[in-house]
């Protein structure tokens, strides 16, 4: 619907701001004008014509403009229900709800992961084709030619273990162990094809260089008693470095023998780090088995990062 009005003032400009408040319009309305009389001044104000202009602006329908207003009061209505249902639950108990688990399994660890230095291993035997993940690797030995020796294990808890020894074996180790855990994953990826005999080995794979998973494994246990009596002493959460999920599965064992605090996972992918936060419990003995220099050297994660690559990555001896 269409409305006009017609206007006056002394110019044009005064003109169309009569015609808006005539229309009942603001500045930012889509209003059209037609100018009717640009006006004169006359002479020495005698003779002076005022200017004159027609103004039109459309109106919504009225139809339209009940659906909209019933829409606003609908809106209006909904909103009001939506906060009384926000005050009642206010008024409710809060539910305890179960914690959320991550993508993997891990928060809650079912059993611990037993330590690199109690886990039973058998040496096996294999043939060429046999073992798709062994084969991988003393392929990937040879040609890159290190000298350094692969061996198979079959562990107690169900996985399998390659140990890579020798004189160039630590090489394999890289950055706080970043080359060896892409060789893992590479070696377990080969576990995908079949073997001589038309199968496929699902179980895990983990590589070992020259005992580096042990005093890996023994530094991170280090940590989480460390950063767990941290958090016991000040009385409030801490958050690890992001950790790959192996070394996480480490974290969440130790803690889990310690009273008064527990870990969850956050975050996602590369990107997934332990939180120890307290617990109802009142902590016993942790404080008697860490000294200052411990906490000290421990407040950050990376100084442990830095410590572990320190201690890992030794020259393996040399031969007499």
């Amino acid at each position: 619907m269409i409305k006009e009005i017609t206007a006056v003032g002394k110019d044009l400009l005064e003109a169309k701001e009569n015609a808006r408040a005539g229309l009942g319009a603001g500045e930012l309305d889509d209003v059209q004008f037609e100018i009717l009389d640009g006006g004169t001044k006359g002479i020495l104000g005698l003779f002076a014509r005022p200017a004159k202009v027609k103004a039109f602006i459309e109106l919504p329908d009225p139809v339209e403009r009940r659906q909209k207003k019933d829409r606003g009061e609908k809106k209006q209505r909904n909103e009001n229900n939506g906060a009384n249902v926000n005050n009642k639950r206010k008024n409710k108990p809060e539910r305890k709800m179960p914690e959320a688990s991550g993508t993997e399994a891990e928060s809650k660890p079912r059993s611990e992961v037993i330590p690199e230095a109690q886990l039973k291993m058998e040496r096996r035997e294999v043939a060429e084709g046999e073992d798709m993940s062994y084969d991988f690797i003393k392929t990937l030995l040879s040609d890159i030619g290190l000298n350094a020796d692969a061996e198979l294990y079959a562990c107690e808890d169900g996985t399998r273990r390659i140990t890579i020894v020798g004189e160039d074996a630590s090489t394999l180790i890289g950055h706080h162990g970043d080359t060896l855990d892409a060789v893992q994953y590479l070696a377990n990826l080969a576990s995908a094809r079949k073997n001589a005999a038309g199968e496929r080995d699902k179980s895990r794979v983990t590589i070992d260089i020259e005992g580096y998973r042990a005093k890996r494994e023994e530094t991170l246990r280090a940590l989480a008693r460390r950063m767990a009596a941290k958090a016991l002493r000040n009385k409030r959460s801490v958050m690890l470095e992001p950790m790959n999920a192996y070394e996480r599965r480490i974290i969440h064992s130790e803690i889990q023998s310690i009273e008064g605090v527990s870990t969850n996972s956050i975050g996602s992918d590369n990107n997934r780090k332990i939180v120890i936060f307290l617990t109802d419990k009142k902590p016993k003995e942790i404080f008697e088995e860490e000294t200052e220099n411990e906490t000290e050297v421990v407040t950050e994660p990376v100084a442990v990062e830095a410590a572990a690559e320190e201690a890992t990555n030794e020259e393996a001896p040399a031969e007499e």
